[in-house]
């Protein structure tokens, strides 16, 4: 299967390297060129790219400007929002403007993945069939969760590793990072990641930040007090 290309459009180089590597990661997703503006961005429109990873702050104006012009020309681009900016009338705006799905920073690994999954399916089943059925449709529009509530985790998270993780930090006293967890339980760091962002999610953990590091900050887990 062919792979979808990519185009991100983020002003801050560290946060637009670090959301590269976890789009790459994907199997079906590649980023194949990365802007810091409005103009750069308008200026790579000519790859055609499958979807834009979109920030709304930009230095030379506002993201929705540049999703406008994506819409004005018809291109069957998919875009997903990336920002810090939470107000309803910004959040509005952007689903007004179609986009695929809204991520608010700092971003989580996991919810990446997410989003690219969700993405993956939604041009799958439009691109299997001439025709869909109302089911289908309500799936599409995300009007029907009966299939998410009948899992006992999310995708991406596989129950049996899952329950191994939870009894591995159970039995410590000290804050861990996904690294030292993933090594314990031969996990990649990046997998550990995303279990413990879906147990910081459920309230069994809390993440915080290690300054003293000497260089970037260090993420901490923490079983919760009532864990």
């Amino acid at each position: 299967m062919s792979q979808y290309s990519v185009l991100i459009v983020e002003d801050d180089s560290q946060a637009s390297y670090t959301l590269e590597q976890t789009i790459n990661q994907h199997p079906l997703f590649r980023v194949v060129a990365a802007a810091e503006s409005v103009t750069e961005a308008q200026q790579l429109l000519s790859l055609q790219p499958d979807l834009v990873f979109l920030d709304i702050s930009l230095p030379d104006g506002s993201g929705m400007t540049f999703l406008r012009e994506i819409r004005q020309l018809d291109l069957n681009t998919a875009v997903i929002i990336t920002t810090a900016e939470r107000d309803s009338a910004t959040v509005a705006q952007a689903i007004q403007f179609g986009v695929n799905d809204y991520l608010v920073k700092p971003l989580r690994l996991s919810r990446v993945h997410q989003a690219l999954d969700d993405l993956a399916d939604f041009r799958s089943q439009l691109g299997s069939a001439s025709q869909v059925d109302q089911l289908q449709i309500d799936e599409l529009m995300r009007k029907n969760r009966s299939q998410e509530k009948q899992r006992s985790t999310p995708k991406g998270i596989d129950a049996n590793t899952l329950q191994r993780l939870i009894d591995d930090i159970q039995q410590r006293r000290a804050p861990f990072s996904a690294q030292e967890i993933g090594d314990q339980l031969e996990l990649s760091r990046i997998t550990a990641r995303r279990y413990l962002e879906y147990l910081e999610q459920q309230g069994m953990v809390r993440m915080t930040l290690d300054y003293n590091t000497g260089g970037r900050p260090k993420q901490l887990y923490h079983l919760t007090p009532s864990n």
